[in-house]
């Protein structure tokens, strides 16, 4: 095999397609797959004079009596080919940055550049945009053998190639979020990205390539995080790839330095103390999300004796959790299969199932950490308010419609000015503003109300939601807030 590095011209490109000297063979290539948008992507990079990848091409040469034919078989490169010849025919026009923000998605920087070629195909350029396109000069391997199976065997090579993750591509975008992220999960083969100590040593992450498998679960971890915060610790969102891709899109004016983002590496590095002691087993994927939430909620209403047994009411989580695994092929599972377990399995990635892991983890970790708030006659602290509001459902004691996280408020039943304390029992899901009973008649006539639905649904035999058991969503909500709220 002999082979020649050499430049050809777009215009060249095309014009040896156009006249079929220029061809690929069907019977290894695939035909063309690339999307509209990725094509108009590569044209895009052709005029902000972005290099292209090297283009591979099989030069035949063919003799039959005192003719001799001559021609290029694409090895590699007939996506890019063809993305070229279909602008140069007219086949689309091509992104605006800001119009087509939306489908194009390009980082800001890009945004403020002047784009004169944008929603518009190569007939609506000008001339200097035409000439500028056609003479841009690609880089080409010429390949010459007799032997077609060398070819072959050289397209089979080119693909073998190992290509970019989801999260390596992301490691390529713009922006301080990708530079938090690779701070927080770590890159190895980087000196400056060592990553944190809780996936260094709590999850085992090796100083070898993982192809971004701590740095993926830190993004994720990152948007869940951030979506809450920015949401009053109450939304739960996807982490799928295209969700954190669009979050990667959507935050390229990141503060690596607000309060929000230094928060989360003082989060992990209360988790990497807490757990630290080596008395267990590598933190997974689906535990490290709970416990970064989980502490999310309790560093600032709660008294630090939580701390001290954080480490026992994990261990115990997960003997429980273990246990309840041995039960998922019986007739009636355990609970911790059935309410965290089974979330852990098809479509984990989702905010449902995130959901109801995280209420229960949540509920459990609480019964034996029993936190203590700092000022318990004020207000319910962010993990009570969490623990209510899941519990009921989502649904006003009073009017018994559905509560947005923000228009929430936990109401004592029994008064804390006469020594209703702040506790799960003692408080009910309402609405701020319009269901929040005030005064002290309408405070008395909503604890009669309750006591009264709480005694009919005892007498039912239906727990109610005090005790910490959530209705199907297909339920009928016969539970105790909705006794209320219907009274």
């Amino acid at each position: 095999m002999k082979t020649d590095a050499d430049d050809l011209k777009v215009r060249d490109l095309l014009d040896l397609k156009s006249q079929q000297m220029l061809v690929v063979n069907p019977e290894y290539q695939r035909g063309s797959v690339w999307t509209i948008a990725q094509k108009k992507k590569l044209v895009d990079s052709v005029l902000r004079g972005y290099p292209i990848p090297l283009i591979y091409l099989h030069h035949i040469r063919q003799a039959a009596g005192k003719l001799v034919s001559e021609r290029y078989e694409v090895i590699d490169g007939q996506q890019r080919i063809n993305a070229l010849s279909d602008f140069y025919e007219g086949a689309f026009k091509l992104f605006d940055p800001n119009l087509d923000e939306a489908e194009a998605r390009f980082p800001d920087f890009i945004k403020r550049q002047q784009c004169p070629w944008g929603r518009r195909s190569f007939h609506e350029l000008t001339e200097e945009i035409k000439s500028r396109f056609l003479d841009t000069p690609l880089r080409i391997v010429r390949i010459e053998t007799h032997d077609s199976n060398e070819a072959r065997d050289l397209f089979v090579r080119l693909q073998s190639g190992m290509p970019l993750n989801a999260q390596e591509k992301r490691d390529a975008w713009p922006g301080q979020f990708t530079d938090f992220i690779l701070r927080l999960g770590g890159k190895p083969g980087l000196a400056r990205y060592p990553g944190h100590d809780f996936f260094n040593i709590l999850m085992g992450a090796q100083k070898v390539q993982d192809r971004g498998k701590f740095r993926q679960l830190a993004a994720q971890i990152a948007v869940l995080y951030f979506t809450r915060r920015a949401n009053t610790n109450d939304s739960f969102c996807d982490i799928k790839a295209e969700a954190v891709d669009d979050f990667y899109y959507e935050n390229l004016g990141f503060d690596s330095e607000s309060t929000d983002a230094r928060r989360l590496f003082e989060i992990f590095d209360k988790l990497t103390i807490l757990l630290r002691d080596q008395k267990r087993s590598k933190i997974i994927g689906h535990e490290a999300i709970h416990l970064v939430l989980l502490v999310d909620s309790l560093i600032d209403d709660y008294t630090r004796e939580w701390e001290g047994g954080f480490a026992a009411a994990f261990d115990s989580f997960r003997h429980q959790f273990a246990l309840g695994k041995q039960t998922r092929d019986d007739v009636s599972p355990g609970e911790y299969w059935l309410r965290y377990g089974v979330h852990t399995r098809v479509n984990s990635d989702r905010a449902d199932a995130i959901e109801r892991r995280h209420e229960f983890f949540s509920a459990k970790m609480r019964e034996t950490l029993d936190p203590q708030l700092k000022d318990p006659q004020r207000l319910y602290g962010a993990l009570e308010r969490e623990l209510i509001y899941h519990r009921d459902k989502k649904r006003c004691a009073v009017c018994g419609n559905e509560v947005p996280w923000p228009e929430m408020e936990i109401h004592h039943i029994e008064e804390h000015s006469k020594g209703g304390e702040t506790t799960l029992q003692n408080g009910a899901l309402v609405h701020r503003d319009k269901c929040h009973p005030k005064g002290v008649a309408a405070t008395a006539a909503f604890a009669k109300k309750w006591a009264e639905a709480k005694a009919r649904v005892a007498s039912s035999n239906v727990a109610p939601l005090s005790d910490d058991e959530s209705l199907d969503e297909d339920d009928d909500d016969s539970g105790l807030s909705s006794e209320v709220a219907s009274n």
